[in-house]
């Protein structure tokens, strides 16, 4: 993993970005998702075709530069900025300028089609296969991605601009039991995840390993805690309904005996009073302990509820 000053989302797409696939279509599909996700074309005029593509991340754009160089033999320049609002962070632009084969490859990543036109979506028959699958929504969550720390929530999710592409993408994530949802912000589409399980599967789908075992590790871990804090809780609960029920077992049988009552009890009834007087934080298990000879807990409580019902009525009556 990353250094701790890293966060979760930027450990997992370090992760991701050191790992370069070994087959061209699905290093085509990644750079599709990439573009997709995060790039945009720049229009300087006939045959002045450039593509950019932004990121806050430094693993991210040095992927992008060998996609593109090993992919379709592109040249690339890359401009750093230092963004002057939130964080100050700095911000890496990716630009392919205009040059032989740049069409060719938003062609193949289907961002335009022959005409030269741009596509909100393309069916790609490399997505039929599913190494391509997983490269692409590889590609899509480096380029627009965010997984927040499960530590604190679950939660994934990733923006697109084009409801063809949300919803291809939902159907891809689908297939591989993973419901995601989607919500409008801003001229973006978000398509999130909260359920722990459908994170935990993509982040197992496109190949981050690690980060999905750490996941894994503090979620279960969490899962630990609150069950302990749960038992914790019931204990706690039943034990003050213990506490408050035999003290008002007590005050009802002091009432009681201060009027004379303990002499027409019965012998069984009177040791049980006697008991609840002089143990007045035992529960039912233990008062059956003490009594001679020991009776279970059952056998008390129902003797305890015989014993309230004569207390609660007037010594004269009996």
């Amino acid at each position: 993993m990353a250094g701790e000053s890293l966060s979760f989302a930027a450990q997992v797409k370090d992760e991701l970005s050191h790992e370069i696939p070994a087959l061209d279509c699905c290093r085509r599909m990644e750079l599709a998702g990439l573009l997709r996700a995060s790039g945009r074309l720049e229009l300087g005029g006939p045959g002045r075709l450039a593509v950019v593509f932004s990121t806050d991340h430094a693993p991210v754009a040095r992927k992008i530069l060998k996609l593109m160089r090993l992919t379709f033999g592109l040249q690339t320049v890359t401009m750093v900025t230092r963004r002057r609002r939130l964080r100050k962070n700095l911000a890496y632009a990716v630009r392919v300028p205009p040059q032989p084969g740049l069409p060719e490859m938003l062609r193949a990543t289907g961002i335009i089609d022959e005409e030269g036109s741009l596509l909100e979506w393309a069916d790609l028959p490399e997505l039929e296969a599913d190494h391509c699958r997983r490269a692409y929504l590889r590609g899509t969550f480096l380029g627009s991605g965010w997984v927040a720390p499960p530590e604190r929530q679950h939660h994934l999710e990733m923006a697109t601009a084009s409801t063809e592409a949300a919803d291809a993408i939902g159907q891809m994530l689908f297939g591989y039991g993973i419901n995601i949802r989607v919500a409008a912000r801003k001229e973006l589409l978000i398509l999130y995840l909260k359920d722990a399980g459908h994170v935990t599967r993509f982040l197992g789908l496109v190949g981050a390993t690690d980060s999905l075992l750490h996941y894994e590790d503090v979620r279960a871990m969490k899962d630990m805690k609150n069950l302990v804090n749960r038992q914790v809780n019931a204990e706690t609960a039943n034990l003050n309904k213990t506490v408050e029920a035999a003290a008002r077992q007590v005050e009802a049988l002091e009432r009681f005996l201060s009027l004379g009552g303990f002499a027409r009890l019965p012998g069984t009834l009177r040791e049980l009073a006697a008991l609840r007087i002089n143990h007045p934080e035992a529960s039912l298990k233990e008062l059956g302990e003490l009594c001679n000879p020991p009776l279970s807990k059952s056998a008390v409580n129902h003797r305890m509820r015989q014993l309230m019902q004569v207390a609660s009525r007037e010594p004269q009556s009996l």
